[in-house]
C-alpha cells in the first residue's frame, strides 16, 4: 500500500479539494503505461447529477417521516471485488459528528432500507477489476500500482458525482452529506 497516495487524497478531502484529489490521482495513473486501469484518468460516472440528487432527496423525505434527519451518508459498494455491479447505499442519522477521527457513529443509522442506485459509465473499468481479481494478477505484481490508483480514483469519482449532485439543486433538508466507498476511512464531507 502506498501510504503517501492515501494520505494525499485524505488531505485533499479534508481541505474540501475533491478536484485536487482527482487531478493528483489522474496524473499518477497516466504516468503508468499499463494496458489496464489507465483509461479511468479520463472517465467519470455517467449518472446525471440531477438523478442522483433526486434519489438522495426522496431518501431524505422518506426518512423525515420516521425521524429527525441530521446527516446522510452515501456508501459505494466494495467495488474492487464486486465488479459485476457498482452502486451506492444511503444511510440517515439523527446525530452528526464533524470529527474526521470519530467514525463510530456511522454504525448507528436510523434510516429504513432504501433502494440502491446503480452507478454507470465505468463498465470497462469494472472489467479491468474483474480481470485483475479473476486472474489473480495481484500475485504477479505487474498491475498492483495501477490497481491501487484505480481503487482510490473510483472512490474519488463517486465523491465527485456526489458533489456534482449536491451542486445541481437543493437538498430536501440542508444537512451534511458524507460519501465514500465501503471500507474506506477517507470521506467527502459536504456541509449545507
Amino acid at each position: 500500500m502506498n501510504v503517501e497516495l492515501w494520505q494525499t487524497v485524505n488531505r485533499c478531502f479534508q481541505n474540501n479539494d475533491v478536484a485536487g484529489a482527482a487531478s493528483y490521482l489522474e496524473s499518477h495513473l497516466r504516468a503508468h503505461s499499463l494496458d489496464r486501469f489507465t483509461s479511468l484518468a479520463e472517465k467519470h460516472f455517467t449518472n446525471s447529477p440531477q438523478s442522483v440528487l433526486e434519489h438522495i432527496n426522496k431518501f431524505i423525505d422518506r426518512c423525515k417521516e420516521q425521524c429527525e434527519v441530521a446527516a446522510v451518508y452515501l456508501e459505494m459498494n466494495g467495488f474492487d471485488a464486486n465488479y459485476d455491479r457498482w452502486y451506492f447505499d444511503s444511510f440517515a442519522y439523527t446525530d452528526y459528528r464533524d470529527d474526521p477521527d470519530d467514525l463510530d457513529w456511522l454504525c448507528d443509522w436510523s434510516s429504513p432500507k432504501w433502494p440502491q442506485l446503480t452507478l454507470t459509465g465505468l463498465e470497462d473499468i469494472q472489467e479491468d477489476f474483474k480481470w485483475y481479481m479473476e486472474n489473480e494478477v495481484y500475485d504477479k505484481n505487474t498491475h498492483n500500482a495501477g490497481e491501487e490508483l484505480a481503487v482510490l480514483l473510483v472512490m474519488v469519482r463517486f465523491v465527485q458525482l456526489t458533489q456534482a449532485a449536491l451542486e445541481s439543486g437543493n437538498l430536501a433538508k440542508p444537512i451534511p452529506v458524507l460519501a465514500t466507498a465501503h471500507d474506506f476511512d477517507i470521506f467527502g464531507r459536504f456541509a449545507p
